[in-house]
């Protein structure tokens, strides 16, 4: 028997899903309503059909709200779907589901799945029905297990403070508000990586909502291949993500630091260089520990103290060394000690604490990477990866520092994302993410917010990229996807692609789910 408290909350709950309903109804009526049914193929007693049961909320281009609520992290990108449907539980998504194939199949407007919006080819939006997941984001934590089950929409702020009163840790995502959905789907790369692997190597389970309607698990055990699929084949390809089930380690605090190069001169560039082969010959395959995890950037900054004036003064280019050593001061010392010592460097910081404090520092002590005004609106951004698995010259390493320093703007970004330790041992049969034998990801980021100066950040980063063609092994990590990049499926899967396209047929049969860069499915 029920509680009367919860029957009474349930009342309440009902009540108010009747009310929200009669208003539909009642706006459908109106001129908005009337357009917003043209647009989606629907007539009315359809619409409400199909979302009598549907618990989220319900955005229409009408509402004061919609244009938020449409709007992706990068602006870069400016979709205006018919329609936004955010999901509170599974059902919802079924029901949104069912509703995004009716329409696309009377308009011919595909459908877009988004938890976070934080992907940067604009792939979270499109001009047909947003399925929203971001409110599915529960998350419980089996402390005496060792495991979590999070919501997709969880996002990586809100699970490391689950996951802090227990001392535990899944390897996640740098920024606070990215989504599990997405960056787990793509491989999930984070400052612990080393030590514990991708994020996608950590998935006990998942429930993934099919094409069909279907909501099944995927697993080791059971289908396997979706599970094999769904950990790097990129989010939105095979099915909606509902939830994930994660093996947590034990994480105490850890041990960070930041050390920094100028790199505005020749001879600053000399000192970068040997500090480069430096890293590169005991810090990338051949590093002292998993325990050691670094990233590289090269990035502009108002100097290397803190309470310097922020943009629009000044800012200076420096090369940028930081990680985490899993384990304590001292060790973590004697592991960079090397690179403290190496010409013209400066140690900006070290600090012991939890890895929850730590991995925001990282990137924003003592300023942002990259560093905008303090009153920075989000400027427009394009990116793209190449993936490196062989040692640098000396040359080739000055060829790269001398390009970034040409940037048409202090706002661009270049950073390595150091691989090996766990990630490299995982077995690469074992999902769709392949990028087992390389050093590190190369990554270019450019910004800009004034249209007219679009074209002069893109041929940077084009400029980039060609820079990097004899230097890169072909591959391109699929979290940071660019729109136009040719041969992205060789660059994200290889060999592996023939194996997700014929998963995608077995799931998809009828590829209901795709994108600009999704995996074309083989029966």
């Amino acid at each position: 028997m029920l509680h009367p408290t919860t029957r009474k909350l349930m009342a309440h709950v009902h009540s108010r899903q009747r009310q929200a309903f009669a208003a539909l109804s009642t706006q459908l009526d109106g001129e908005s309503g009337r357009h917003g049914l043209k647009q989606l193929g629907l007539d009315k007693a359809e619409l409400l059909s199909h979302l009598k049961d549907f618990r989220g909320q319900i955005v229409w281009p009408w509402e004061p709200d919609y244009n938020t609520d449409r709007a992706l992290f990068n602006p870069l990108f400016d979709a205006y779907p018919v329609v936004i449907l955010y999901c509170t539980v599974a059902s919802d998504a079924v029901f949104a589901l069912t509703l995004a194939k009716l329409v696309e199949e009377r308009t011919k407007l595909a459908f877009t799945v988004r938890s976070g919006g934080h992907c940067t080819a604009g792939f979270s939006a499109g001009a047909g029905v947003l399925i929203d997941m971001s409110q599915i984001n529960d998350v419980y934590v089996d402390a005496a297990g060792m495991t979590a089950t999070v919501g997709c929409g969880v996002n990586f702020g809100k699970f490391r403070a689950a996951l802090l009163p227990y001392k535990l840790h899944v390897p996640g995502g740098e920024c606070d508000d990215v989504c599990i959905g997405g960056y787990m789907q793509g491989g999930g790369y984070g400052f612990t990586s080393v030590t514990y692997g991708m994020n996608c190597d950590n998935v006990i389970s998942m429930t993934v909502l099919l094409a069909d309607g279907t909501i099944v698990t995927a697993s080791e055990t059971v289908n396997r291949d979706l599970w094999w699929g769904m950990r790097g084949g990129t989010g939105g390809t095979l099915g909606i993500l509902l939830n994930v089930t994660y093996k947590l380690v034990t994480l105490g605090d850890v041990f960070g630091w930041a050390i920094i190069w100028p790199i505005a001169t020749a001879a600053n560039q000399a000192d970068a260089v040997t500090a480069l082969n430096l890293l590169q010959d005991n810090y990338m395959a051949t590093a002292p520990s998993k325990q050691l995890n670094i990233q590289v950037s090269l990035c502009y900054q108002p100097g290397v103290v803190a309470g310097l004036p922020l943009p629009p003064a000044p800012m200076q280019p420096y090369l940028m060394v930081r990680g985490v050593w899993v384990g304590n001061a001292t060790d973590g010392q004697a592991a960079i000690q090397a690179l403290c010592n190496s010409p013209g460097a400066t140690t900006q910081w070290t600090k012991t604490a939890s890895f929850d404090v730590l991995n925001t520092e990282l990137l924003n002590l003592p300023y942002g990477m990259p560093c905008f005004a303090a009153d920075a609106v989000m400027p427009r951004e394009d990116k793209a990866s190449r993936i490196v698995a062989r040692k640098l010259t000396s040359a080739e390493w000055q060829s790269l520092l001398a390009y970034f320093v040409s940037t048409p703007n202090p706002y661009s970004y270049f950073y390595m994302e150091f691989y090996g330790g766990a990630i490299n041992e995982y077995p690469v049969a074992d999902s769709a993410w392949i990028h087992r034998d390389a050093l590190y990801n190369a990554v270019l980021d450019v910004f800009w917010w004034e249209e007219a100066d679009r074209a002069a950040s893109q041929a940077f980063l084009d400029g980039w990229i060609a820079l990097m063609e004899p230097l890169y092994n072909g591959h391109a990590y699929q979290n940071y996807p660019r729109l136009g990049d040719p041969n992205w499926a060789d660059k994200y899967w290889g060999d592996a692609q023939g194996k997700l396209a014929a998963v995608k047929g077995v799931y998809d049969p009828k590829t209901l789910f795709t994108f600009a860069q999704c995996i074309v499915q083989r029966n």
